[in-house]
């Protein structure tokens, strides 16, 4: 089994290849490797023409966006990737954090609507040929002029630009994080010697491409293995494009799988579940098995361009398997660390003049709890980062919710914990006759969140809540003493 390296490497391989690479559309169109190949090196050559510098680009799931992305880190161009998903004033927040150069939509207007954002934003601005022809540059981009990605170290000649991602949207919690070609080839490698897929395999494609799991185990995934890409055609085809499009696997978050399993939208034909971003619940684990589909479940981070570890034994799916290179290892407070050829070059902070900060070990120390049984299966128990993952894979900054709610309630001494997979709040020093007077205050603050995030509960305690020395809380071990 072949490990690529550089985005054009693997493109270069397709050049004769007639299988399909993706099906899309209401028609199930088809787009064979060999022109899916073409078309990317002539955006390629394209885009060069424009010089060095990086690109803002909305992920959707048309093909032309992703000849898109694929051809401007061929090109050397640095790719910030947000989410067709974001509202037009997150868009526009996060195009005045990064500064992009260009932007590309293949909604045009959108793309005009961040265009000018960053045109009002860049420093120096846009001179005026600029503004006047942005026909000039490749097709879909507009010239725009900043430095907002300037700290980055700079590019060696004939090298593949950089992915930016983001962990969390767009709130003060966001990081950004600095990928490659190498380190996501490298993942979809990693991943195909632990679930393997091939021609004659369908993957369907409903994970945003702005977010690692559905970028890798999505579209490079299947492109570089042989199996073809089916392009969900979005939110309301949702409950559809299972039946539409027959695939025989079907990555997902566990909140998509199960709303498609009780929904009977599973077509006959799929044989795998890969569940990322957050756990699958057992229940559905079993019903899923029942209805012969075998599940996989994958722990990753955005840092580690997605996976890091897999179920290998369908009699035990909780029990995770390192994937090759990831060296993953348990610290005496129960927090796992990891050293693999995935990692991320570093953070980038648009506001820092550091600008890129790498990890000084090598080894990105998680959040998260867990242990490693004598099998050498990873099991993961919880959460020690101020980050709580939904089921739908989106992120409660914790900091930002509780000092909402501090001033809400009037006490600090709370805390966000998940119990069933939703968000309750845990308060301390409280006695349980407060908890009504509580949960009517909470009514207007849930209504400011969506609904995945509405506060689901209120834990009440007499005594203060666990905290560390330095006293953080140790949200990990409220529900162990609340039960």
């Amino acid at each position: 089994m072949r490990i690529y390296h550089t985005f054009s490497e693997l493109v270069g391989t397709w050049l004769g290849d007639p299988t399909p690479a993706f099906i899309y559309g209401d028609t199930r169109k088809t787009l064979a490797r060999k022109t899916l190949a073409e078309e990317i090196f002539r955006e390629e050559a394209a885009i060069r023409t424009l010089g060095p510098g990086n690109e803002f680009i909305v992920t959707d799931h048309e093909p032309r966006t992703i000849i898109r992305i694929l051809a401007s880190v061929m090109a050397g161009v640095d790719v910030i990737l947000a989410d067709e998903g974001m509202t037009d004033e997150s868009l526009m927040e996060l195009v005045r954090l990064a500064r992009p150069d260009r932007v590309f939509a293949s909604n045009g207007e959108l793309m005009e609507l961040l265009s000018r954002t960053a045109r009002e934003t860049a420093a120096p601005a846009v001179n005026e040929a600029d503004s006047k022809e942005p026909g000039a540059s490749a097709p879909g981009a507009t010239p725009l002029s900043s430095a907002g990605l300037s700290r980055l170290p700079a590019l060696q000649p004939g090298e593949e630009g950089r992915l930016i991602f983001f962990t969390s949207g767009t709130t003060a919690s966001s990081r950004a994080v600095v990928l490659t070609s190498r380190s996501f080839l490298t993942s979809a490698w990693s991943g195909q010697s632990m679930l393997p897929c091939g021609a004659g395999d369908t993957i369907l494609c409903l994970l945003p491409l702005a977010h690692v799991f559905g970028f890798v185990c999505g579209l490079l995934w299947g492109l570089a293995y042989g199996a073809s890409v089916a392009l969900g055609r979005g939110v309301r085809h949702m409950l559809e494009d299972c039946v539409h499009f027959r695939p025989t696997i079907l990555p997902a978050v566990p909140s998509v799988a199960q709303l498609l399993m009780m929904r009977g939208a599973l077509n006959s034909d799929l044989r795998v579940l890969l569940v990322g971003a957050a756990p699958l619940p057992e229940a559905s684990v079993r019903m899923m098995r029942q209805m012969g589909i075998q599940v996989y479940l994958g722990y990753g981070l955005t840092e580690t361009s997605s996976g890091i570890a897999i179920t290998q034994d369908q009699n035990n799916p909780f029990d995770l398997y390192p994937c090759p290179g990831a060296d993953i290892r348990i610290e005496p407070d129960g927090e796992i660390s990891v050293a693999t050829p995935c990692l991320m070059e570093g953070y980038y902070d648009f506001t820092s003049e550091e600008g890129l900060q790498r990890i000084a070990d090598g080894r990105l120390y998680t959040g998260d709890i867990g242990l490693m049984d004598r099998r050498g299966a990873l099991h993961l128990t919880g959460r020690k980062k101020d980050i709580q993952v939904l089921p739908d894979g989106t992120k409660i900054f914790c900091p930002e919710y509780e000092a909402e709610l501090a001033e809400l309630v009037g006490t600090t001494d709370l805390a966000i914990i998940l119990k069933n997979n939703r968000p309750v709040l845990a308060i301390g020093k409280t006695p349980p006759a407060a908890r009504e007077r509580l949960l009517a205050q909470l009514e207007n603050f849930n209504q400011t969140k969506p609904r995945s995030g509405q506060i689901s509960d209120i834990l009440v305690t007499e005594t203060p809540l666990p905290r560390t020395a330095t006293g953080k809380i140790r949200r990990w071990e409220i529900l162990d003493e609340g039960e």
